[in-house]
């Protein structure tokens, strides 16, 4: 809850409408630092989400990183960030914009030292996901799929850190992501490798699952509950802090789009 603390994301090729629900209930949560979304040439409405709080950078993928998809292009924009800027010396929130929203200040929950992930719903697998199975096999190869499978899905879309330890992460993350061969499906590979760091141990971390502060919505069965209030629920019947893959959900959906628009 200090002003140091930051949020990284990326908004390229969204616009203003996009990305409202997360600014807006980013700035209702009570949240007092920085936000800091990176946009390509394709992003719209500029000056709409920086009058929403979010400090707007604009950036280019070098030539040799064309083929890279932005998903994984955008950790090398927050280390870069990072590097560049001694002074962002809280905490850091990696997070996905389209689909997430805050119902309380992110950097409230009593986190854990260090690295802090999320998992997805415990009945799914790596290996029962289609997508988490590619991206790791069709990256990693297929003796890490193994080596994965039987574990439960960590989210690369909300990861949350000190600045040491973020660095670490980023550094880490970077250096697997490249090289990298495109192929059909592979656009999330990225979250393919955070997989690898985490079950494998490479950084030492603490999982959060939906019963804790970030409820991860893809593979949870139905509409998550609501209070009174029309805050979202997680697992254990408390308020989740980060609501994330909302737009899974049709009625939660509408709700959120209702509510921050």
């Amino acid at each position: 809850m200090a002003e140091n603390d930051l949020v990284l994301g990326l908004a390229a090729g969204y616009h203003c409408g996009d990305v409202r629900p997360f600014l807006v209930s980013l700035a209702q949560s009570g949240f007092q630092g920085r936000c800091v979304l990176f946009v390509s040439n394709t992003t719209r409405d500029l000056k709409c989400m920086e009058e929403l709080g979010a400090e707007v950078i604009p950036f280019d993928r070098p030539d040799r990183a064309g083929h890279v998809p932005y998903n994984a292009w955008r950790y090398f924009l927050y280390r870069d960030y990072l590097a560049a800027h001694p002074e962002c010396n809280g905490r850091i929130l990696l997070s996905d914009v389209r689909d997430v929203i805050f119902q309380s200040d992110p950097f409230s929950h009593a986190w854990g030292a260090g690295l802090n992930v999320t998992l997805e719903d415990r009945r799914m697998t790596i290996g029962a996901c289609p997508y988490a199975s590619r991206w790791i096999s069709g990256h990693l190869g297929e003796s890490a799929w193994k080596t994965l499978r039987e574990r439960n899905i960590s989210c690369s879309g909300t990861t949350l850190a000190d600045r040491e330890t973020m660095l670490q992460y980023l550094d880490v993350l970077t250096e697997l992501l490249l090289p990298f061969t495109p192929g059909k499906g592979m656009n999330g590979y990225d979250q393919g490798v955070h997989n690898h760091i985490v079950h494998n141990r490479l950084l030492q971390c603490s999982q959060h699952d939906n019963s804790g502060p970030i409820l991860t919505l893809a593979y949870k069965k139905g509409e998550p509950e609501t209070d009174a209030d029309g805050d979202v629920l997680n697992d254990s019947g408390s308020k989740a802090t980060i609501v994330h893959q909302y737009d899974r959900k049709p009625d939660l959906f509408r709700q959120i789009r209702t509510r921050y628009m």
